[in-house]
C-alpha cells in the first residue's frame, strides 16, 4: 500500500472517532485533578482503561513525589528510527470561587462546547493526546522508530515531579522531537516560549510616627524606588535571533487574531509585573519594612544573567533595597525549519483549509524542559476560554482538529527521515 494510501486510512480511521473523542474528553473533565492536591491517579486509571484496549502499547505509572501520578506509554513501530515524545499534564487549577453556570466538574456539552474545570488546560488536549497515541499504534506496520506518550501528573505547580522527574529519570521521555497539547490555537504553532526571572524586592527603614517623618525612614518609599529600576529594563532593546524575529512578524496577523492585538510586542521585548505590594501597618505610622514580588519575562536572545546584571548593577548599591530570585528559566526557542513543526504545520494547513502560522507563546509550558534538553519541540492545542476561570470550556472543533493534527503529524514524521 502506497504511502499515500495509508495516509488515507490514516485519516479515515481519525474521522470515525469524533464521538469516541468527545465522550473520553467529557470523562476526564469529570475527575477530580485540581492542584493542589494534585492528585492525579484517577486520571491515570481511565487513560490506563483506554490503551490497554490496544495491542502492542506498553505503559508504566512513575511516582516521583505522591500523589502527583504520571504515566508513561511506549509503542514500537515497524522498525528503527526516530522517537516521538507526546506531552500533556494531568493536573489543573483549583475550582475557584467564581460563580459557575456549569458544574465545575460536570462536562456539560452545549452548543459545541465541553464546560469544566481543565477543559481547555488541558483535558482536551490529553483526550487529542491519547487517541492520537492509540490510533498510530493501530498503524504501527506502517512507521518506523517509537511513539512515547508522557502524561504529567504536576505541571500546574511548577513541574518538578512531573516533566522534569521524567526526563531526569525515564529514558524513553527524551526523544528526537516532542509534541505537546497545551491551550494554544489550531491556527498557531508554538515553537517558542519567553523565560521568566521571578523576583522578591524588600526595602528597609525606621520606623515612626507618621507626623514626625524627620525622625523615619519610610521603606514604601524605599521599595517604590527601586521598583523604578526593576521596570527600567523594559527599556532594554533585546536583539531577537532572526529566525524568530522573522516567525513572530509572519504570524502577527493570524495570531493576533487569535491571542490578542499587541502580543507581538509583548514577544519581543522584555515586560515587568508587579504582582504583589506589601508594607507598613497603618494611615498614620512610618513603615519599616517594604515587600514586592515581580515576575519578569525574558525574550530570546535575552539571558537570566542579563537580568541578574542588571538587577545586581541597579539595586545593590542602595542601602535600603535588597532582592532574590525565587524563579528562573531561560527562553526557549526550536527552529521553524525543523522536522516537527513542519509537519504540524503542513498538517494543520491541510486539515482546517486555513492559514496556520508558526510563533511562540507568551506563556510558559512543559516543552521548555525539552528544549533546554535540546530536543526540537511545538506545542500545539485548542484555545482557551475561560481558563482558571468560571465555566472553562472548550469547542469540540478545536478538540477535533487537535487530536487529526497531533496523529497526521505524528505519522509524517515517524515515517518521514
Amino acid at each position: 500500500m502506497s504511502a499515500g494510501d495509508l495516509k488515507a486510512r490514516l485519516g479515515a480511521r481519525i474521522e470515525s472517532q469524533s464521538a469516541a473523542l468527545v465522550e473520553l474528553c467529557r470523562s476526564l473533565v469529570r475527575i477530580d485533578s485540581t492542584n493542589p492536591p494534585g492528585d492525579t491517579t484517577a486520571m491515570v486509571e481511565a487513560v490506563e482503561g483506554v490503551l490497554d484496549a490496544v495491542r502492542g502499547v506498553e505503559h508504566r505509572r512513575v511516582v516521583g513525589r505522591a500523589p502527583a501520578v504520571n504515566l508513561v506509554a511506549r509503542v514500537r513501530g515497524a522498525g528503527p528510527g526516530r522517537r516521538l515524545v507526546l506531552n500533556g499534564h494531568l493536573d489543573t487549577f483549583p475550582v475557584g470561587e467564581a460563580r459557575w453556570t456549569h458544574p465545575p466538574l460536570g462536562a456539560d456539552l452545549m452548543d459545541g462546547r465541553i464546560y469544566g474545570r481543565g477543559a481547555c488546560d488541558m483535558k482536551a488536549g490529553v483526550a487529542a493526546l491519547v487517541l492520537a497515541f492509540v490510533t498510530l499504534a493501530e498503524f504501527r506496520e506502517a512507521w518506523n522508530g517509537e511513539l512515547v506518550l508522557t502524561l504529567v501528573g504536576d505541571e500546574e505547580t511548577g513541574g518538578r515531579w512531573g516533566t522534569q522527574y521524567l526526563l531526569a529519570n525515564v529514558e524513553e521521555a527524551v526523544g528526537d522531537a516532542m509534541l505537546n497539547a497545551d491551550t494554544g490555537s489550531p491556527r498557531v504553532v508554538r515553537i517558542g516560549e519567553k523565560g521568566n526571572v521571578w523576583i522578591e524586592l524588600e526595602a528597609t527603614g525606621v520606623a515612626n510616627h507618621a507626623a514626625h517623618v524627620h525622625l523615619g525612614r519610610n521603606a514604601v518609599d524605599a521599595l517604590v524606588d527601586a521598583l523604578g529600576a526593576v521596570r527600567s529594563l523594559e527599556g532594554l532593546a533585546p536583539s531577537l535571533p532572526a529566525a524568530v524575529e522573522r516567525a513572530i512578524a509572519e504570524a502577527k496577523g493570524v495570531s493576533e487574531a487569535e491571542s490578542g492585538m499587541g502580543e507581538a510586542e509583548t514577544l519581543r521585548r522584555i515586560t515587568v509585573n508587579i504582582g504583589r505590594i506589601e508594607g507598613g501597618i497603618g494611615v498614620n505610622t512610618i513603615p519599616d519594612r517594604a515587600r514586592a514580588l515581580c515576575d519578569i519575562r525574558i525574550p530570546p536572545g535575552v539571558t537570566v544573567e542579563d537580568v541578574r546584571a542588571e538587577l545586581s548593577a541597579a539595586i545593590d548599591p542602595r542601602p535600603d533595597a535588597s532582592w532574590r530570585i525565587l524563579e528562573c528559566t531561560e527562553p526557549s526557542w526550536t527552529d521553524p525549519g525543523e522536522a516537527i513543526v513542519r509537519a504540524v504545520r503542513e498538517n494543520a494547513v491541510a486539515f482546517t483549509g486555513r492559514d496556520v502560522v508558526v510563533n511562540l507563546r507568551a506563556g510558559f509550558s512543559d516543552a521548555r524542559f525539552w528544549r533546554h534538553a535540546g530536543v526540537p519541540s511545538v506545542v500545539y492545542g485548542v484555545a482557551p476560554h475561560g481558563m482558571g476561570g468560571a465555566d472553562e470550556h472548550a469547542t469540540v472543533e478545536d478538540l477535533r482538529v487537535v487530536f487529526a493534527v497531533h496523529a497526521l503529524a505524528g505519522f509524517d514524521y515517524l515515517t518521514n527521515e
